[in-house]
């Protein structure tokens, strides 16, 4: 029925999955009586990396489902790397041209994004699920990643496949096990700038990530839980 209530322009294909944005998550919540409350946003959390220093900002809150009966709690994150507000031309925008209230909202719409997927039961969705509902899965828009999954699995090392379980692991640990969320999460993390000043995706699967790519995410995903989990931090 949720699935129903959306259109193929509310979709995307994100490494081989489909990803539900926030003008078809608008309409699911408002059909199955969802409520969103208590939702915060903490102050901007700063990381490093070899493009310099860049914030992220996490969004909290829960929904409630008056006809289910059903109630969640999640994240929201976004950062100054986000593709849409933090490049231009391909490159990173400097720091002081990035509107920080853009950041801000885009924490938020993921937030409330996730809260309404999660709450109506909308995890793990396939393509079949789609197809099943009526919807032409022909025409979403498909985000292609550099480095197809083939070419990962051929020359992905022990000790990659190693590295990769262990960021697995790591992300699952920080979110309590939900799997939508340490995809979120990692997809934020794993994207960086190509010396040609390209733009790259970051994934949502760690299968995606090998040699420097997997080191650099693990990095960055390390410093994100680190950061999130020191004593004393404002919510």
């Amino acid at each position: 029925m949720s699935l129903k209530l959306t259109k193929a322009s509310d979709w995307v294909d994100q490494g081989g999955s489909p990803y539900l944005m926030d003008r078809g998550a608008e309409n699911i919540a408002i059909a199955w009586g969802v409520d969103i409350t208590d939702v915060t946003l903490g102050p901007p959390e700063w990381a490093e990396d070899e493009n310099g220093r860049y914030y992220t900002f996490i969004a909290r809150g829960k929904a409630y489902s008056k006809k289910l009966g059903r109630y969640v709690e999640d994240i929201g994150v976004c950062s100054q790397r986000d593709r849409f507000f933090g490049m231009v031309g391909g490159k990173l925008k400097p720091i002081e041209d990035v509107d920080m209230a853009n950041i801000r909202r885009k924490a938020v719409t993921n937030l409330y994004t996730r809260l309404i997927r999660r709450v109506v039961g909308l995890s793990g969705v396939t393509f079949e699920d789609l197809k099943q509902a009526g919807i032409d899965v022909s025409k979403i828009q498909k985000i292609e990643y550099r480095g197809g999954s083939e070419k990962t699995r051929r020359t992905a090392t022990p000790k990659d496949r190693e590295k990769q379980q262990e960021l697995w692991d790591m992300l699952l640990q920080y979110t309590g096990g939900e799997e939508e969320n340490a995809r979120e999460i990692l997809r934020e993390k794993s994207a960086f700038t190509a010396k040609s000043g390209e733009p790259v995706e970051g994934v949502t699967d760690v299968k995606y990530l090998t040699g420097r790519w997997l080191q650099f995410t693990f990095k960055k995903v390390k410093e994100f839980v680190s950061m999130e989990r020191e004593p004393g931090e404002e919510g």
